[in-house]
Formats: C-alpha cells, structure tokens, sequence
C-alpha cells in the first residue's frame, strides 16, 4: 500500500483514470532508476577524473529530485514534467554517444526511451523519436569533438530504435484497444448495474405496497376473526344456557312434582278435616327444603354463567362435581351411569366457569352418543392420572358408545362440524379446544378405543 503511495506521487485515481496512474508509476520508475544509474556514472567519472561529466550527472540528479517533488505538487504539472523528462533522456542518452566507447555498451540504456515516449508522449513520440536519431547523426557528423561510434554503429543504433519503437506502439495500441473493450464493458456493467438498482427499487416499492396490501388484509382478517370468535362465544354462551335450561328443567321438574303433591294432600286432608298440626309441620318442612333445594340449583347455574376472568385455586374434584352434576339429569330414566375417581386429587390456578364449561361440552357429547348407539351397559368415566410431568396431569373422559368413525375424526374440532343434524351447532367441541388450548394454555385429543371413544385434557397445574 505504502509502495504503491510512492509510486503515484500520493495521489488518488479513480476506476477511468487507470491510464493515468499507470503513467505516475512509470515517471517515478523513471526517475528512480535514472537517478541512480546517473549517481553510478557520476562516482565512476569522480574516480576517473571525469569532473566535467561528473558535475553534468551531478545537474541532472539535481534536476530529477526537483521534477520529482513537483510531480506530488498539482497533477496539472504532469505534462510540463513529462515533457522535460523527455528533453533529459534525449540528452542523456546522445552524451553517451558523445563521450562514451562503444565497447563501455552504455548506449544500451538508450533503449529505454522508446518505453518513455510510449507512455508519455504516445501519438507525438514519433517526433521525439526521429528527433532523438537524428541528433545521434549530427553528434557524429560534427566535426567540433570527436565521438568514438561509427556512422554504421549509429544507423544500427537508430534501426534497433524504430524496430523497438514500432512492436511497442503495436503493443501499446493492443493495450488500449483491451482498455477500450475492458471500459465499454465496464460502461455497460455500470448500466446494468443501473438498471438492475432501478429494478430492484422499484420490485422493492412494490414488495413495500404489497407488505402494506397484505397488512391491512391481515388487520381485516384478524377483526372478522375476532368478531367471529365473539359470535362463536356469544353462540356457545346462548347454547349452553339452552342446555343449562334444560337441565335446570330436568332437576326442577321431580321436587316441583314433590311440592305439588304434598300442597294437594294439604287441601285433601283440609278437606276431609284431617289435618294435624304435626302433620301440617311436616308436609311444610318437607315443602322447604325442597324449595332450598331449587333455590342451590339456580346459584349453581347462576355462578356458572357469571364471568370469571381471574384464575383461582380450586379442587380438580369440585368442577369434575359440578360439571357431573349440571349434566346429570339427561341420564335420568336412560340408565347411564357417571363414574369418577377422585382419588388423585389435585389444586390447580385456572378459570373455574370456563373448565366446567369443556367439561359439560365433552360430557354432553358422550352421553349424545351413548343415546345414539345403546351400548348394553351404557356408562361413562372419568379419572385423573398425574403422570411423570409435575406441571401437568391429565383428565380422561371415557365412553362405550362405540367411538368417532375414523373419516370424521380429524374433523370433530372444526367450527360448525357437528353429526347431529339440525340438533347439533357443531361449536360445543370446537368451543372446548379454544378454551383449553388459549386459555387453560393446556391440550386436548380423541383417542379411538376398544369400545368408545376417549377424551384426554392434558392441564398445566400452576
């Protein structure tokens, strides 16, 4: 890097500007080297006595440590130095025919100056050229000092000159027709770099709107998403209070029938004037708690469907309980049984309403399809396994109604997928999966077994 500093006199080139800093490197080259053959000449001619020649070499190293500072000074000084260098190598060199032996072969440094005048001259080194031999032919033909060359060493001379000069101009013009092809095709990079940017800018507003397009669709979508979901909850709200009301129905109808019966005996027996106070009492008190109990039967259902966004630490058992309880009045008179083993019982932190709520769904839809297919001992069970996971367990709804047919089994947790008909609305399940994935933040499957069909909830404790 520092060489190559030197070499352009510190100065700083472009891509198109290769030539010219070609030309810097060889006018430093040149006077690097001529310096120092100058400097060897000049001890050699000290030693020999040669003082008039010495003090000449002396000038001329002078000279070129002056050329050579202003080199670095301004580039318009270039061609003026140029031009001196030239006027100093065609001097040179003829005092070297002038003064010097032949058999000394000094005036082989002459050829070097066809070199020069290519790269400093180019189309007028020609001229130089031919005024450079035609000085070696004056210098011979003078007849004021008498030079050691023959007149046929110096035709030789010139000769050896124009043949050199003539394959290096061949050479030289091979050389810019490569520069001239190398900078068209530079050029034509550069234009389709252009165009290629040009491009790339514009694919890259496009790709901006599309980003843009696709945002405010993905924005549109997501609040027909959420809107479809609060149309989801508000459907699942208003079926489950459907069923809820059925249910309260189910439990409401058997005490009403209680206290409906025991009111009649009252006016019977007032009737017939048998009517002890005792007996009176009785009949009161069984009316009573028959009414506490229908009143617990609606804070139930009340407290169910009160919303309930903060988790709470409760019993596993308890909402296994109350889910069990809301749901079984539909097995009265169809001789299903609901098990569950609570023996593993586990507290966890979850939304109470909202767990329930996956269970009735599940609970609901096996007992559908145990109505459906009538199984010999229609029953359904549930139970708790912790596992090796401590931030898990695990709660099974199991049923012997004959499973899910395999083609519909993957589709059970879709939206609107339901094999009930016009009795089912096909959210309850799908409903469930939202819950327990995005809010319990657990999992739920279907696993085909032997004889049924098998609900695994997977549950983070804490």
């Amino acid at each position: 890097m520092a060489l190559n500093n030197f070499l352009t006199s510190g100065l700083s080139f472009n891509q198109n500007e290769q030539k010219i800093k070609n030309h810097y490197s060889l006018v430093n080259i040149s006077f690097i080297l001529s310096s120092f053959v100058l400097m060897y000449a000049a001890v050699h001619n000290l030693f020999v006595n040669e003082l008039t020649l010495f003090f000449t070499e002396l000038s001329l190293i002078t000279f070129n440590v002056i050329l050579f500072l202003l080199l670095r000074v301004k580039r318009e000084y270039f061609e003026s130095i140029t031009t001196i260098l030239c006027f100093e190598y065609l001097l040179f060199f003829n005092l070297l025919i002038l003064f010097n032996h032949p058999s000394e072969l000094r005036h082989i440094w002459i050829f070097t100056y066809p070199v020069v005048l290519l790269y400093f001259k180019n189309k007028n080194g020609i001229y130089w050229l031919f005024a450079f031999i035609a000085l070696m032919f004056i210098l011979k033909l003078q007849p004021f000092i008498q030079t050691y060359y023959s007149l046929y060493q110096i035709s030789y001379l010139a000769l050896a000159l124009i043949v050199i000069s003539i394959i290096l101009q061949l050479y030289r013009k091979k050389i810019d027709e490569d520069e001239q092809t190398i900078k068209k095709q530079n050029e034509a990079l550069e234009y389709y770099s252009l165009k290629l940017q040009e491009e790339v800018e514009q694919k890259t507003t496009e790709l901006l709107e599309v980003n843009q397009n696709l945002e405010r669709m993905v924005e549109q979508k997501v609040g027909e998403l959420l809107k479809k979901d609060r149309i989801l909850v508000s459907q699942s709200r208003q079926a489950a209070m459907g069923e809820m009301i059925s249910m309260i129905a189910h439990q409401w109808r058997q005490p009403l029938s209680n206290i409906t019966l025991q009111i009649s005996n009252l006016q019977i027996n007032s009737m017939l004037n048998d009517l002890k106070p005792s007996e009176i009492l009785d009949k009161l008190d069984t009316i009573s708690q028959t009414i506490i109990y229908l009143s617990e039967t609606i804070d139930d259902f009340q407290t169910y469907f009160q919303p309930n966004r903060v988790k709470e630490s409760i019993d596993i058992c308890k909402i296994i309980k109350k889910a069990v309880m809301f749901t079984l009045p539909r097995t009265l008179g169809k001789n299903i049984s609901i098990d569950f083993n609570c023996d593993n019982s586990i507290t966890i932190q979850t939304y109470t309403n909202e767990f329930i709520q996956v269970l009735i769904n599940i609970i609901n839809n096996a007992i559908d399809a145990t109505i459906l297919t009538q199984p010999l001992e229609p029953a359904i069970q549930i139970y708790i396994d912790r596992g090796e996971d401590e931030d898990f367990f695990s709660l099974y709804i199991k049923d012997n109604a004959g499973g899910v047919p395999p083609d519909i089994k993957d589709n059970i947790f879709d939206p609107y997928f339901s094999t009930k008909g016009k009795n089912g609305t096909g959210i309850g399940l799908y409903m469930s999966k939202m819950i327990v994935e995005n809010h319990l933040e657990g999992k739920i499957d279907l696993i085909n077994i032997d004889d049924g069909a098998l609900f695994r909830l997977k549950i983070p404790i804490s």
